[in-house]
């Protein structure tokens, strides 16, 4: 990374405990932890942006401009300080937090494995016969993956207004569940 880009220490340091502690909160198992942070990463990723941009102003930059950032950085430095105060408490004690913690990662895993099964079971194409023909029951199939597929949307949709009131009431963040789209491992026959 070059000097210029990297960010301040004080940005660095926190990500670094807000990993520690994430670790600590799910008693430092590997899946668990790995969920955490990637339901937590895109906040951090949001806030890097913001401190760059602080960092590297345009010489241009109006006062309300500057005065803006420095506003939101402020704010979600608070938020990120009540995260870190429910994630410790969640590694102190087998309660809400822990549940809650619990639960946010088994969210984040939910929905990798979601996604999984929507990739590997869709129809392959046969390149020898392209024009297969579906079948009526092959039809009600794709009608109950569709609306299994909205329920979820539905489902997931009414999680996350649940979680951003919880948000707004506990001026904290309780991460995003937006899973990274990658290259996902191919099922085995």
């Amino acid at each position: 990374m070059n000097i210029q880009n990297r960010l301040p220490a004080t940005f660095r340091s926190l990500y670094r405990l807000f990993l520690r502690t994430s670790s600590a909160a799910v008693l430092h198992q590997r899946q668990a932890r790995k969920n955490l942070r990637e339901r937590w990463r895109p906040i951090f990723d949001v806030g890097a942006k913001v401190t760059q941009e602080l960092q590297h102003k345009p010489a241009d930059a109006t006062h309300s401009w500057i005065r803006g950032r420095e506003e939101w950085l402020r704010t979600w430095n608070i938020r990120v300080d009540h995260t870190l105060e429910l994630l410790y408490a969640s590694s102190q004690a087998r309660g809400l937090p822990h549940r809650l913690t619990r639960n946010l990662g088994f969210m984040v895993a939910n929905e990798k494995q979601r996604l999984i099964a929507k990739v590997t079971r869709s129809t392959k194409w046969d390149p020898l016969n392209p024009r297969t023909v579906l079948k009526a029951k092959e039809f009600k199939q794709i009608e109950n993956r569709t609306k299994d597929e909205q329920f979820h949307e539905n489902a997931n949709g009414a999680l996350d207004e649940v979680i951003r009131m919880a948000e707004a009431t506990g001026t904290l963040t309780l991460g995003r569940n937006n899973v990274p789209v990658r290259r996902w491992p191919r099922s085995r026959k």
